[in-house]
């Protein structure tokens, strides 16, 4: 893939870009990533890093939001705001669903580790979506990893976690909640670029640069032990295999859907490998729709039955579509799921 060199500041960008052209199939960008690759690397490319949470290829893609967040959206929301209809504004941002989303997250949070109570989002990336509850600041993507990661404590109150591996991490919302409270734990992200890049900077930004470990110091290892790795660390995929050590928890949310299943199956078997006791997901129980024309899709969904006979070795101890996922009207459904490795 060829990519301009206009802005130097996206040097670590260029670097990933180049070396994913000779990574395997199963560690490069499927079908529906493919579509929108082009498009956040030419708002980056456009915009800088520094914004990229307003950028409208990341909101289609990796920054979620409680609304499709269109100038017409916008200037509506505006209007309500100028002739002090906050009534209104609150139903035309979906404000009501964030705070409850917020009440879930907070009020069925059990004490203990990991620490989620004082959390709070960072405004680096320059959120076109943040609310403001109890004087903290909350994004859909925080919110979703913070029920995620209280139906965890509920249901495993002893996991004592030390590594947390995540692929397919987004901006860094996981490491963002997880680290700054607790001080043993170690979060690894593993992704494709551009993603990977835009996670980078981001954690560097909340955790200070030295805190966090990059493609541009991991690039040339041949072994990655976790032992040795920063308290955060971002790897493109196909860095995985060279992984080595022990994982408590591993984590995906609302990106294995977007993949393949025989991509979907190469990841698990290196968390098998890895060893993770636990696995917390969150995705579609019926996948992503199947791609048709110039539409964004995927050619085969990986369904609820998927994950269940990929973790092979792993029963289910816990499952939620309402408090801790999301139901639409549509009936379109986003479970959690929490899984533990048997020992067989």
């Amino acid at each position: 893939m060829t990519i301009s060199r206009t802005d130097k500041a996206l040097g670590l960008l260029d670097r990933m870009v180049a070396d994913l052209d000779d990574a395997p199939e199963v560690y490069q960008p499927t079908v529906f990533w493919r579509s929108g690759m082009a498009s956040i690397m030419k708002d980056l490319r456009a915009h800088g890093v520094a914004s990229f949470r307003r950028h409208t290829s990341a909101t289609a893609f990796y920054v979620p939001t409680y609304i499709e967040r269109s100038p017409a959206a916008q200037s509506l929301e505006a209007f309500l705001r100028s002739v002090g209809r906050t009534e209104l504004v609150t139903r035309v941002t979906n404000r009501h669903i964030a705070w409850y989303d917020h009440a879930v997250a907070t009020e069925l949070d059990p004490p203990g580790a990991p620490h989620l109570e004082r959390v709070s989002e960072s405004t680096y990336g320059d959120p076109l979506e943040q609310f403001e509850f109890d004087g903290k600041k909350y994004s859909r993507s925080f919110l979703n990893y913070l029920r995620g990661l209280v139906l965890f404590k509920r249901t495993v109150p002893d996991a004592d976690l030390r590594t947390v591996l995540e692929i397919g991490g987004g901006f860094g919302t996981l490491g963002e909640i997880l680290l700054p409270a607790n001080p043993k734990i170690r979060y690894v992200d593993v992704d494709i670029p551009p993603v990977a890049y835009v996670a980078t900077w981001y954690l560097r930004q909340v955790l200070g640069a030295g805190h966090v470990s990059g493609y541009d110091t991991t690039r040339k290892l041949k072994r990655i032990p976790v032992d040795g790795l920063s308290r955060a660390t971002v790897l493109c995929s196909w860095q995985l295999p060279r992984l080595e050590g022990n994982v408590n928890l591993f984590v995906n949310f609302i990106s294995f859907q977007e993949m393949e299943p025989h991509v979907v199956d190469n990841y698990i078997e290196q968390v098998v490998r890895l060893g993770a006791k636990y696995v917390l997901l969150r995705n579609a129980t019926t996948g992503k729709p199947i791609k048709t024309g110039a539409g964004v899709g995927v050619q085969e969904p990986v369904v609820r039955e998927s994950y269940l006979r990929m973790f092979e070795g792993y029963e289910l101890i816990a499952s939620d579509r309402v408090l801790f996922g999301h139901v639409t009207e549509g009936g379109l459904t986003s479970e959690v799921m929490i899984l533990r490795k048997t020992g067989r």
